[in-house]
This record gives C-alpha cells, structure tokens and sequence, in this order.
C-alpha cells in the first residue's frame, strides 16, 4: 500500500467511530472505540475527507469508505441542486460525466448515510466539504424491500434512512469508488 504523505496516497480505515469513549461495560463501544476517528490527525489515523477539485469540479475523497462524492450541492453531481424522480435520478447519475469520471452512480443508503453528521447543526452533514446541502430528502439507489414502488431516502432534517414514492421528488448527490 506504500507510505502515506500528505494525502498522496490514500489509504482506507473502514466506517467511523462513533464518538464514546467512555467504557461502561467491558466489551462496549467505549473499550473498543472502533472505526475511523474524524478529525484526529496522527501517522495511523489522517483525516477522513479530502477536498479536490478535478476539472474544475469540486469532489470529496472519503479515505474511510474509499468513495469519491460530488462535492457542492448546486453543481452537476447534485443534479445542479434541483429535485428528481427516483428513476430519472438513476439515469442522470449513471449518464453523467463529473470531475473527469462517467462512472458515477445514485449511493445505495448505507453509502449516503456514510457523510451524515447526526450531531452537526442542520444539513446534518460535513458541511465543511459538502456545501449547499439542503436540509431535506436526498435519493439512495436502494429500493424498500417491501414495496418496490418505494426507494430509500437519507434526509439531513432528523438523520434516518426512511423511504418516499419513488414517484417523489428528491434532491441528488452521485457517488463513484474513487480510491
């Protein structure tokens, strides 16, 4: 994998902590404390996101999920910052070019709920790195398993995974394995 340098080479840590430190049982999250620190900066654990921009487009590398993710939510990985269908943002994603790259994608929920910062004020969002998120319904790829007329959103109001028509319409940010 190399020696990390000012984020050169970037290396992937898995899914971050969840902030508890403190034990309260041996075996908790506490004693652990596993996944990603964010914000900590030393030799084995750098910070999770990094801030590029590729062909005049801003992105987003996250070294704890190795994706690359459209950056600024007015601009074309964000469908321009303009709500969609659940189908149509499937073919706007899969049809875009951003940031030099055509392999974008809609993120599948688990992927989305990935850049949530439920503890941040609203958008509940790293909003360092993802400007103009608005606080409302953002797509996954990720159809409800039980009733396929209905796709799974992340909504930056009150953080969850809930699920809307996919007749609806919803705002957009694409996604690519970018690491």
């Amino acid at each position: 994998m190399g020696t990390p340098d000012a984020g050169q080479n970037i290396i992937t840590r898995g899914l971050p902590k969840t902030g508890q430190t403190t034990q309260y049982q041996a075996g908790d999250d506490g004693n652990y404390e596993a996944g990603w620190w964010k914000g900590r900066l030393n030799a084995n654990n750098r910070t999770r996101f990094i801030a590029r921009t590729i062909g005049g487009d801003d992105v987003v590398l996250d070294r704890a999920t190795g994706l690359m993710w459209a950056a600024d939510g007015n601009a074309a990985g964000c469908n321009n910052g303009a709500l969609i269908t659940w189908a149509n943002a499937i073919i706007y994603a899969n049809g875009l070019t951003f940031a030099t790259f055509s392999d974008w994608r809609v993120p599948n929920a688990t992927e989305l709920w990935s850049i949530v910062d439920a503890g941040a004020g609203l958008p509940r969002i790293y909003q360092a790195f993802f400007p103009n998120t608005v606080s409302n319904d953002y797509w996954t790829s990720t159809t409800t398993s039980s009733d396929i007329l209905r796709g799974q959103i992340v909504t930056h109001a009150s953080p969850g995974i809930h699920d809307k028509l996919k007749t609806d319409t919803c705002y957009l940010r694409c996604v690519r394995k970018g690491l």
